[in-house]
């Protein structure tokens, strides 16, 4: 009955292990799925490494040898080649000792040189930093992954497998070959190395549907499942199980529905450093276990809390996810209404740059006629001049200038006569006038308080985009408005000049047809040449203030040659920007809808992360009740064997350093890293 008793403490104390290793599967779920897991072995065993937890691996400044093999391996589990990775830390400056069975060595980081003693060591001579070597070894391993298949019943090889359909079971056996002798109680029990297997593989969710695992967890990561699995073989036989119902597991069995069956490869990560996490020293009595056991229970209940809260959490996350996916699919509705404003945008400014072209190829033409212009008013001028001296001579004449009597006033009629002719025909040629500075100032004010209406409304960030100022923006739409304003305004007085010319040019036309009977009537003109003088006297004044202000129109018109063709270049800048603006508008709308994508699967994760926390939740509340309720019930007998048993494996767990050799006295540790192919 005593006996009967200690097997179920040592069941029960061996449940505490169990828990703190699928505690590490549990934990992973949730750092799973925030890094999304690729497609590759990295991944997996980086999934394999979380459940198994951090080593020791030297942290405190002593050196330290960590040690990595590598396995690689067919489908079946069969091992083909083994690489071993050393990491020697904080190697002192000098030459140090180090043992290993590897072959091909060769230093993976750095320059430190070695060569080898005759009993096989290496001497390293070392700069104090870190070495990294590699070399391989032909030796049986500690534990072996055996890898088998049955499909609807029937065993199958991986590659009859490859593309088949039906229920599949993917069936993971460790074996550990690794057994010691050691000191239990008051006996010699030869017990197995105490390795934790962690195995971890992908499988496609579109051909894998309905998983399940005996021993691991699933975690449900997009188009993938990782399937994690745990294993101790050989510790039921180490605490002496063997005739309790108690399950510790030894291997790993995976089944799914398959359609177009692939071999997808696994890694399995042995290490014997999981037992070293335990804390036993203080425990020598049934009391202090079952104190123990009891703050396992209470942390456990903090556990289940958690579980729910991390549920109700993820809940949350997932109805603003919801919220989220709606926004996104609200604005990627709104998109095409965006791209629509920016291509209304882009021809608005198309016509902008159309009209800026005409404008500079107009401003060439009204440089051209001014020019003409300036030519047509110092005619004009001349023609004046003509005339007056002809009035001059007129009435010189009349009163007996010239040499006979009658002879001056014929003479100068004669020069009247060509004077109003020549005059007739300037007032025929087409000729402009300019503007007063006061009236290029009052146009100037109305075109700059014009333009600070037209863009009042239109914020900062829109010029930004278009590459100027708001300021910059106003100055240069100014100068185009002021332009078109004097364009205007002096249009308007040329149209009164004309209606001027041709009212003259209807006055004097008498005058042209009477010229060549002026002789006859020169008397009766006498008292007119007096007023003729004096108004022609007039015109002449003001024919060289034309003059002036012609010159003055011409070099103004060059200045807005100038300036319009430098505005259509800048306008085809803008031209090409607005286009440039209006692929952006397009891909933008390109954007949206992926992101619209993408929010509906943000949703659909958190969703699936909300599921997966309420079953942790659910999965710790049951284990709380089936394991860590039930054993408290089980301590009321002696524990003593339980904990030597288990002291004895933590020995043989701090003993098991390395696989290709370490010196004595050195720390270590080691892990194998077993990689099945798989089957394309």
């Amino acid at each position: 009955m005593k006996n009967k008793k200690a097997k179920k403490v040592m069941a029960g104390s061996m449940a505490v292990v169990i828990a703190a290793g699928l505690a590490g599967t549990c934990g992973y779920y949730n750092h799973a799925s925030e890094v999304r897991a690729e497609e590759d072995t990295e991944v997996l065993q980086e999934t394999a490494e979380q459940v198994l937890g951090d080593s020791d691996t030297g942290d405190d400044g002593e050196f330290y040898k960590e040690e990595s093999v590598y396995v690689k391996a067919d489908a079946s589990g069969h091992p083909m080649k083994t690489t071993v990775t050393e990491w020697l830390k904080n190697p002192e400056k000098g030459t140090f000792e180090d043992s290993t069975e590897l072959n091909d060595i060769k230093n993976i980081k750095g320059e430190e040189s070695f060569h080898e003693g005759t009993d096989g060591s290496l001497q390293w001579q070392s700069e104090g930093n870190d070495i990294y070597y590699q070399g391989t070894v032909d030796k049986e391993l500690p534990v072996d992954v055996k890898v088998s298949y049955k499909l609807d019943g029937e065993s199958i090889s991986p590659e009859e497998l490859e593309g088949k359909d039906g229920k599949l079971e993917i069936h993971f056996e460790y074996e550990n070959k690794s057994k010691e002798t050691v000191d239990v109680g008051e006996e010699n029990v030869e017990m197995y190395t105490p390795f934790t297997m962690v195995t971890a593989m992908m499988l496609p969710t579109d051909g894998y549907k309905n998983v399940t695992i005996d021993n691991g967890k699933i975690i449900s990561d997009a188009d993938k499942d990782i399937i994690v699995g745990v294993a101790f073989p050989g510790l039921e036989e180490n605490l002496n199980l063997q005739d309790l119902d108690v399950d510790i597991p030894d291997s790993v069995t995976i089944t799914a529905d398959v359609e177009d069956a692939s071999v997808e490869p696994t890694i399995t990560l042995a290490s014997a450093e999981l037992l070293n996490e335990i804390d036993l020293d203080n425990i020598d009595s049934f009391d202090d276990l079952e104190g123990s056991i009891e703050q396992l229970e209470d942390a456990t209940n903090q556990l289940v809390e958690g579980s729910k809260s991390a549920a109700d959490g993820a809940k949350e996350l997932a109805d603003g996810s919801k919220t989220l996916s709606d926004g996104v699919n609200t604005l990627n509705d709104k998109s095409g209404e965006l791209a629509s404003g920016m291509n209304t945008l882009a021809d608005g400014v198309n016509a902008y740059v159309g009209g800026v072209s005409q404008l500079a190829s107009g401003s060439t033409s009204v440089a051209n006629g001014t020019a003409t212009l300036k030519s047509g008013v110092q005619t004009v001028q001349a023609g004046i001049a003509s005339a007056k001296a002809g009035a001059d001579q007129l009435v010189a004449g009349y009163t007996g200038g010239g040499t006979e009597t009658g002879v001056g006033v014929v003479t100068a009629a004669q020069s009247i006569s060509d004077g109003i002719t020549a005059l007739n025909n300037t007032l025929s040629e087409n000729t402009s006038l300019t503007l007063s500075s006061a009236q290029e100032q009052s146009i100037s004010g109305m075109a700059y308080q014009m333009a600070v209406k037209s863009v009042e409304n239109i914020p900062e960030d829109t010029f930004t985009n278009l590459g100027t100022t708001k300021t910059d923006y106003i100055s240069n739409l100014s100068g185009q408005y002021e332009e078109l304003l004097k364009l205007q305004f002096t249009n308007t007085m040329n149209q009164t000049a004309a209606t001027v010319k041709s009212t003259i040019k209807d006055n004097i036309q008498p005058i042209v047809t009477g010229a060549p009977a002026l002789a006859a009537g020169v008397n009766q003109l006498y008292a007119g040449t007096v007023d003729l003088q004096k108004g022609l006297s007039q015109l002449n004044d003001g024919s060289a203030s034309l003059v002036q202000g012609t010159s003055d129109l011409y070099e103004g018109a060059i200045a807005l040659q100038q300036g319009a063709a430098k505005l259509n270049e800048r306008s085809s800048l803008l031209s090409t920007g607005t286009q440039s603006l209006k692929a952006g508008g397009s891909q933008l709308t390109s954007g949206v809808g992926q992101l619209a994508d993408g929010a509906g699967q943000v949703a659909d994760g958190a969703s699936a992360l909300a599921d997966g926390n309420q079953q942790l939740s659910d999965g710790m509340a049951e284990y709380k009740e089936s394991a860590i309720d039930k054993l408290t019930e089980l301590f009321n007998g002696d524990i003593q064997n339980v904990t030597s048993r288990i002291d004895a494996m933590k020995t043989l767990s701090r003993n098991y350093k390395s696989f290709a050799g370490i010196k004595d006295g050195v720390n270590g540790s080691t892990k194998f890293i077993i990689e099945t192919e798989g089957i394309d």
